[in-house]
């Protein structure tokens, strides 16, 4: 009655003064000419001046053209219907919008497609885009396009719904259809029948597991003679051949991360003769034959996060894999494993890249930066190196890089910077250098660094995250003070004679010598009890003794779970426990940056009291995964088997149980999580698993 009486109010005010104001449940924007609305039962009149209308979390239960017929009053070009619960839709619903241009119809669960279909065959506007998304439709019925409304239809996005299969010749009569975007459905293959004008399209997080020929079965010709950008990402290809993209004459960009490919063969990408971004990353690379990558046309390459071990020669050819490419100005190879011992298999790789203008080696294992690499990149600009396990490097390695701008060398363990680490002129040219977080050595040996850091010379680079991201590191009395901070005397910089310094450590070595033999003597049995308690104590540490408390730990758990089930870890897990008071480790959030994985394990390991594992399809699928329960394993036989708690998120199919996830499942209880009835009963079994004390160790002391 209250909303009833608040619209009369609003409509009589519209009649008797001019409707210049909107409904007190909606928002409008004089300088967007927009409005937005929620929480309604019925259409209100807007100000003549909006003409884009968001509709968003209504009741609208019945739609047609008299309910909205106080959207003819204003020329609409762009009406957004989201999740209002609409249960009808009738044929003339939107028959009173001459001028719609954009209609986005979403979030609409129980709303019937054909009711849809008839609805836009009554429409007398000219649609340039609609939007028919997360309606849980599997299908689309033919002719749905047909209406004289798609005539000059630009952009049809129908993502996240559940499609099984889409038919093109949909669309094979739009001929000014830009974009076609299909994301995230259920679609298995990608069959093209029809000649379609398309120039992007989409069709990221499906199922798709080949590709048809883009190529006429008759005359040979293609299919999609317009296409500039094809995204497949996140969807279960495993295998590409050379002819797979044969027909595609102006493409331009080419996505493929995410799947499941193995192995890249010859050629695979040269029959695109406009190529020039090319995607292959999140994906379980094993081989790279010797001219997969040849193309004439290719510029940028996004290699990153494949784990592609190129530390192994018998996986590619160093010589020949980026050998003709002769185009490439940006290469990305992030998250890779490349040769840090091998300076010759480097050189070989890069030599062919003279035109790279960007070249990305985060987080790819580096140990040493190898010399005379990076002199044949004559026209880089860019070099990021971040995350890596660099120290330090030789004098000249990057000498003649006369066009570099950029250079990240953040999150190594670099301890010293001094005069001869870059060239003077690489420093005066240089737009940006960043340094930060790395483990700074504040000595007198780091005195110029601390003094260029200083100068506030307006040649000096630009310095992201300075100064709060330079610390020292050590000595242990500087761990963590600005490395502007550091002060040092004269007289602790001054020269010390060497030979002073050995006499003082003689006289101190024979010093303690002759201390130790006369407390060995004299304290023989205190020394003994005290290396006792010490046995105890690291006993206790490694599970041998019976530790019924968490409190000797940073952390009650140690969570071992797959990246595709992050969003419901982080989410749900972590925050329902550590809401009631837990404190869990997570890599992605605990680890130390710079560290490598195996290390960042092992230490936190060691601070956490528990191992929590998160079991599913994708858990069991990964190599990654698998590696990771065997190393936690030694945990196990130390302090038996309530040290683990198994918690099985999905459930695994036969064909993805392998010995060590079997053996793993029969030896240890676990919990199953299941939403609804019963998700009580699940979260007060973890809680009392995390907490139950551990029992006997299976090895005696």
């Amino acid at each position: 009655m209250p909303n009833q009486m608040t619209y009369i109010l609003f409509v009589f005010m519209c009649i008797y003064y001019g409707c210049s104001s909107c409904d007190p449940k909606c928002r409008c924007n004089i300088k967007t000419r927009s409005a937005f609305c929620s929480k309604l039962t019925y259409i209100p009149i807007f100000p003549e001046y909006v003409k884009s209308i968001s509709l968003t979390n209504n009741k609208f239960h019945f739609i047609n053209r008299e309910f909205m017929s106080n959207l003819t009053k204003n020329d609409i070009t762009s009406l957004t219907l989201t999740s209002n619960a609409i249960r009808i839709l009738d044929e003339d619903a939107f028959s009173g919008l001459p001028v719609l241009k954009s209609l986005i119809l979403s979030g609409e669960k129980e709303l019937n497609i054909s009711d849809v279909k008839k609805a836009l065959s009554k429409l007398i506007a000219s649609l340039e885009y609609i939007g028919l998304m997360e309606n849980g439709w599997t299908y689309i019925p033919t002719g749905m396009f047909d209406a004289k409304a798609f005539k000059n239809i630009r952009k049809i996005h129908l993502s996240k719904n559940k499609l099984l299969e889409f038919t093109f010749a949909e669309v094979a009569n739009l001929t000014n259809l830009n974009r076609l975007d299909l994301t995230t459905n259920k679609l298995i293959t990608l069959n093209v029948t029809h000649y379609i004008n398309v120039i992007d399209m989409i069709v990221d997080g499906n199922d798709i597991v080949r590709l048809s020929s883009f190529c006429n079965s008759i005359d040979g010709t293609s299919l999609l003679q317009k296409l500039q950008l094809l995204r497949i990402n996140d969807n279960a290809l495993s295998e590409l051949t050379p002819t797979m993209f044969k027909c595609l004459p102006s493409l331009k960009t080419l996505q493929l991360s995410g799947n499941r490919l193995t192995v890249l063969l010859n050629e695979t990408f040269s029959s695109i003769p406009q190529l020039t971004d090319l995607h292959v990353q999140y994906n379980k690379l094993k081989k790279i034959e010797r001219n997969a990558f040849k193309s004439f046309s290719l510029q940028r390459l996004r290699f990153g996060y494949n784990g592609f071990h190129f530390d192994d020669d018998r996986r590619f050819h160093p010589n020949y894999i980026f050998k003709n490419v002769p185009k490439l100005t940006e290469l990305d190879l992030r998250n890779n494993f490349l040769p840090s011992e091998n300076e010759p298999v480097l050189r070989q790789m890069f030599s062919h890249l003279q035109n790279l203008t960007s070249l990305n080696l985060a987080a790819t294992y580096l140990q040493k930066l190898p010399t005379n690499v990076f002199h044949s990149m004559s026209s880089l600009q860019r070099l990021i190196l971040q995350g890596n396990n660099l120290r330090n490097w030789k004098k000249g390695t990057f000498e003649n890089m006369t066009h570099l701008q950029s250079l990240s060398l953040q999150g190594n363990y670099i301890q010293l910077i001094n005069s001869s680490s870059f060239p003077n002129e690489l420093l005066m040219r240089l737009k940006s250098l960043d340094l930060s977080n790395n483990h700074f050595s504040c000595t007198c040996d780091l005195m110029w660094f601390r003094d260029w850091l200083r100068n506030k010379d307006k040649n000096r680079p630009i310095l992201p995250n300075f100064p709060h991201r330079y610390k020292c590191i050590s000595p242990e009395n500087m761990h963590g003070k600005f490395l502007l901070r550091y002060n040092p005397t004269y007289d602790i910089c001054t020269p010390w004679n060497q030979l002073y310094t050995t006499a003082i450590l003689l006289s101190l070595f024979g010093f303690i010598i002759i201390t130790l033999l006369v407390m060995a003597y004299r304290c023989h049995a205190n020394i003994r009890n005290y290396f006792y308690l010490f046995r105890i104590h690291r006993l206790k540490r490694r599970g041998y003794i019976r530790l019924n408390s968490s409190d000797d730990y940073e952390y009650h758990a140690f969570v071992v779970y797959c990246d595709a089930d992050r969003e419901w870890v982080h989410n749900i897990f972590l925050r329902k426990l550590e809401d009631d008071g837990l404190k869990l480790c997570v890599h992605h959030r605990d680890f130390d940056v710079g560290a490598s994985i195996t290390k960042n394990i092992d230490t936190y390991l060691q601070k956490c009291w528990k191992i929590i594992v998160i079991m599913s399809n994708d858990f069991a699928k990964s190599e990654w995964c698998q590696w990771e329960v065997e190393f936690l394993q030694e945990r196990r036989r130390q302090q038996g088997k309530d040290v683990f708690l198994l918690i099985m998120l999905k459930t695994i199919n036969s064909n993805h149980m392998t010995c060590p996830v079997k053996t793993l499942i029969k030896t240890t209880p676990y919990l199953t999580y299941k939403g609804g009835v019963g998700e009580d009963l699940f979260w007060k079994a973890v809680f009392e698993s995390i907490q139950k004390p551990l029992g006997d160790p299976p090895v005696a002391m």
